[in-house]
This record gives C-alpha cells, sequence and structure tokens, in this order.
C-alpha cells in the first residue's frame, strides 16, 4: 500500500456533504470539525500482538499533521531500508494525530523520527504487520458549533439501526473510480500495479455504495449475511454470490455501468472480490465541552468516521 495514491483527507474545516441517501431523517446536528489536528484522535486497535523478538522491528508512532506515506519515507531513512520492508495496517488521516503501528525488516534500529512524529512504544516481531491486521479503530472527534442536543438524538436512532457502511470520499472520490471503469472497460489510463490495484478497488468500492444506496435498511430474499448483516458486493470472480432479489439489485448497478459478467476476470488477481457488511453497529458517546461536543466511538477495520459524521451533522 505504499505506492497507493495520497487518500483524499477532508480539509481542516470540513462540513459534510450528504452525498449518499441518509438514514437519520432531517437537518443533523450542524458544527464543523478538523478545524485543528487537535480536534481529531485516532487510535490503532491491533489484531495481533507482537512476539517480542524476530527481524522485524515493531513501533507504535504518534504523528500529527501527517501522513502514513510519510512515515514510512521517515523509516525508510531512518532504518536505511526501501519501502517494501515497511510495513503497516491501514492508511491514516493527514489531518489528525493519530497512532498506528509499523514495522520494519531487518535495518538499522530507528530511535528518533522527524518533527510531528514520536514513537511510543517498540518491541519485535517475527512477521511484517500487513494490511487490514485492525480489530478497528478507536476515534474522538471533536465537532465545534452545532446542536449536541440533536446530535444525541440522532445517535440513539443510529444505535437501533447501525449506520451505512460506505465508503468515503477518501475512497470513492476524484478520478479514480472512473479510470478502474475505463480500465475494465478496456480503456483508461496505463498504470503501475499498485496504482492499476488503487483504481480498480475505488471503482469496486463506488459499485458497492451504488448498491447500499439502493437498498438503503432492507433486507432481502437471498442475501448473503455475516453476523447477522446483510452484505453488499465489492464486485470480483471469486465473491460469493446471492440470490434472488438481493442478486437483482446488484445485477441492476452493473447493468447500468455497461460491465459485461466476465468484466472482472481480466484483472482477477487485483479484483477477486469479496463481501462488505451493509451496515455496522454503532456505539458512541458524546460528551458536550465548550464550543462543542465531543464524540467518541470505535469502527471496524475498514468504516468510515466522516460517514458517520455524514448522519450526525
Amino acid at each position: 500500500m505504499s505506492h497507493d495514491r495520497p487518500s483524499r483527507d477532508p480539509a481542516p474545516g470540513y462540513r459534510p456533504t450528504h452525498d449518499w441517501p441518509r438514514w437519520t431523517p432531517g437537518a443533523g446536528a450542524g458544527g464543523t470539525w478538523k478545524a485543528s489536528t487537535e480536534d481529531f484522535l485516532v487510535t490503532e486497535v491491533p489484531l495481533i500482538v507482537p512476539t517480542g523478538s524476530g527481524e522485524h522491528q515493531w513501533l507504535r508512532i504518534e504523528k500529527v499533521g501527517l501522513t502514513t506515506q510519510d512515515v514510512v519515507d521517515a523509516l525508510c531513512f531512518a532504518a536505511r531500508v526501501p519501502p517494501e520492508s515497511i510495513g503497516y495496517a491501514g492508511l491514516k488521516d493527514r489531518f489528525a494525530r493519530t497512532i498506528q503501528d509499523f514495522t520494519i525488516q531487518l535495518g538499522k534500529e530507528v530511535t528518533a523520527l522527524p518533527d510531528g512524529m514520536r514513537i511510543l512504544e517498540r518491541t519485535k516481531n517475527a512477521r511484517r504487520l500487513r494490511s487490514g491486521q485492525l480489530i478497528g479503530n478507536d476515534f474522538a472527534l471533536f465537532v465545534r458549533g452545532g446542536s449536541a442536543s440533536i446530535a444525541k438524538a440522532r445517535l440513539e436512532l443510529l444505535r437501533g439501526t447501525g449506520m451505512p457502511n460506505y465508503y468515503g470520499a477518501q475512497r470513492v472520490g476524484g478520478s479514480a473510480p472512473g479510470e478502474g471503469r475505463e480500465i475494465l472497460l478496456g480503456g483508461g489510463p496505463r498504470l503501475r500495479h499498485n496504482q492499476l490495484k488503487f483504481v480498480l478497488s475505488a471503482y469496486q468500492s463506488l459499485l458497492f455504495n451504488r448498491v447500499l444506496a439502493t437498498r438503503g435498511q432492507t433486507r432481502l430474499e437471498g442475501d448473503v449475511e455475516e453476523d447477522g448483516i446483510p452484505t453488499g458486493p465489492m464486485f470480483g470472480p471469486t465473491m460469493k454470490m446471492p440470490t434472488g432479489a438481493a442478486w437483482a439489485v446488484e445485477q441492476d448497478v452493473l447493468a447500468a455501468e455497461g460491465l459485461p459478467q466476465n468484466a472482472w476476470t481480466r484483472f482477477e488477481k487485483l479484483t477477486q472480490g469479496t463481501r462488505r457488511k451493509l451496515w455496522v453497529n454503532v456505539e458512541a458517546t458524546l460528551e458536550e465541552a465548550d464550543g462543542g461536543f465531543w464524540l467518541r466511538f470505535r469502527l471496524p477495520a475498514g468504516s468510515y468516521a466522516t460517514e458517520l459524521l455524514e448522519e450526525i451533522l
């Protein structure tokens, strides 16, 4: 993932755009967030525990106002290793204070990093940390202005329904999904391997969002469920197919795109396909403070805090 295009983080002072159909009716709480990096705190919840020994340095690093790629570059320089030697579980926002884990295979011991990065813990592990090896992320967001009472009411609704598990603008915004579609249709730009994987994944994500936008909170005959929650498609040749009404919705989305059903086989190693929950449970707390309120919550790996904010604000 170290060669992926930079994520499209919302700018400081971000306001929700409500691009996709929402599950909370009426006007939101209002307010802004990300006015400062101190308004947005993200901490990874790791899936694996380092062994304490092995050829990989394991560092828990706090960064402020920097991208994950900035940390990768700094670790490469400090350890004198190529980017392929660095492992991490996921990309983190630039406009935030974030805490995440990195591994470094061999190389010099890293003892210091540039301004904006700080080593909090260090140990070793037998294996590289890989993308997706997360339980989830803990978030603390300060919303400036807005109505705390409306936010509380909307959170209560979401506790009952869950929140729609849309991919955020970091994944589906910009030109990447369109480039992915063009490539699947036989055209598009010539891209390096990781860039190609990124744009194809962005297009898969956009199609998932369209299925979710069409279905909303409905359960359909033929659903494929995970933990009792219906799933939507990350289209690909090895994706588990639903049946009945659920598959009919997914076929309609594909047909609207002009894609043949075998479109994914040309890049089957990059677009194998999987299923993703259409919604995720919400457990959040709200604490009023001077000038606004704090929201604290945990989301599973791959779910977007921006999408919860879209429902509340």
